[in-house]
């Protein structure tokens, strides 16, 4: 299972574009103690390459249209990164979530259909495709990613926009 990895250099934060995709992202209030390290990044079609450190053809190949991704430090190097795609289908969510899956991955009762790795949580709703990933294997860690993914579905529109 392959997360992508915020290059975030050569991408817009949200104070431009269409920002609608960032409301999906938990605030500070939903993810304490765990804060948000600086503004969300979002990416729209081939920028997705400067977000993402590998993968972003999978989300091209299956219709890719934005993503935005924000990071989460509790401290002493601690962080978890939650990444939001908006796919142009809902079966290009399902695609590429069919492909993230790995065989160790349990499932898990979120959005559409939801996985739990040891350190993740990826999950699809409608045609998006969301990960919440911990940057270790911590207790804690491991419990503020679950909390953390469930925030980002009740954040979600209720029909895909």
């Amino acid at each position: 299972m392959a997360l992508g990895v915020c290059a975030g250099l050569a991408v817009a934060a949200t104070d431009g574009g269409d920002r609608a995709i960032a409301l999906i992202l938990p605030g500070a209030a939903d993810t304490r103690p765990w804060v948000p390290d600086g503004p969300a990044q979002i990416a729209e079609g081939q920028d997705l390459f400067a977000l993402i450190n590998g993968g972003a053809e999978l989300f091209l190949r299956y219709g890719f249209e934005q993503a935005a991704v924000q990071s989460y430090n509790l401290g002493g190097g601690r962080h978890i990164q939650v990444e939001v795609y908006r796919m142009r289908t809902p079966d290009g969510a399902t695609e590429v979530f069919a492909r993230k899956v790995g065989p160790g991955d349990l499932p898990l009762t979120i959005g559409d259909a939801g996985v739990r790795g040891e350190y993740y949580v990826l999950f699809r709703r409608g045609r998006f495709f969301i990960t919440v990933a911990a940057g270790d294997t911590n207790p804690d860690a491991q419990a503020a990613v679950l909390r953390i993914a469930r925030a980002v579905a009740t954040r979600m529109p209720a029909t895909n926009p």
